[in-house]
């Protein structure tokens, strides 16, 4: 009788969180600060974070997969003081800087969800779900980007940050006399 009873309340703690929560030393974060220091390339702070984000998926967030976890939540919170090797995704229209801000997002989303003790399938769904925009982030890195254009601000004001000298003249009879006329300026029809 007294199995019957205690299989339901096996059964739900085992599809809970971890069976241990990480305590919050700050173990994870010293290691971390001591393999990376700011000005680390984009490029090599991603390949770590995701190796630990592999070895905590293949752990399922238990015992030292947990650490993993703690080592790559904690490499998180430095990428913004990586040295970026461009400012802007063309493909994406997007931001590298809200973009790595995104995987640090997830990251603590994970994280408070192991320390809630959110039921386990969650968890290791969302984990994935991290691990994957790490692994596209990674290819996008590799593949290069650009600068980011000019605030939409500034280019309502009329500021742009490529300065450019007027163009020369087209050589057309209403402007081979008279140069180039600023934009907006209405051609005369007078022949005179």
């Amino acid at each position: 009788m007294k199995s019957i009873v205690l299989l339901p309340f096996t059964c739900v703690m085992a599809a809970c969180g971890p069976s241990r929560p990480p305590d919050d030393s700050p173990q994870a974060t010293i290691a971390v600060m001591t393999e990376l220091r700011p000005g680390t390339p984009l490029e090599e702070m991603l390949e770590m974070l995701d190796q630990h984000l592999v070895n905590a998926m293949a752990g399922e967030m238990e015992g030292d997969a947990l650490d993993e976890f703690s080592r790559a939540e904690a490499i998180t919170d430095r990428l913004l003081e990586a040295r970026m090797p461009f400012e802007w995704i063309p493909s994406e229209r997007y931001s590298l800087e809200s973009r790595l801000r995104q995987i640090q997002s997830s990251a603590d989303r994970v994280m408070a969800q192991v320390r809630v003790r959110t039921p386990r399938m969650q968890m290791l769904q969302d984990l994935r779900l991290l691990r994957t925009d790490v692994a596209r982030l990674r290819q996008t890195v590799a593949a290069g980007g650009t600068q980011a254009p000019a605030p939409i601000d500034r280019l309502l004001a009329g500021d742009t940050a490529v300065i450019r000298s007027p163009a020369p003249a087209a050589g057309t009879p209403d402007n081979q006399s008279r140069g180039a006329r600023p934009l907006g300026t209405p051609i005369s029809r007078d022949t005179t």
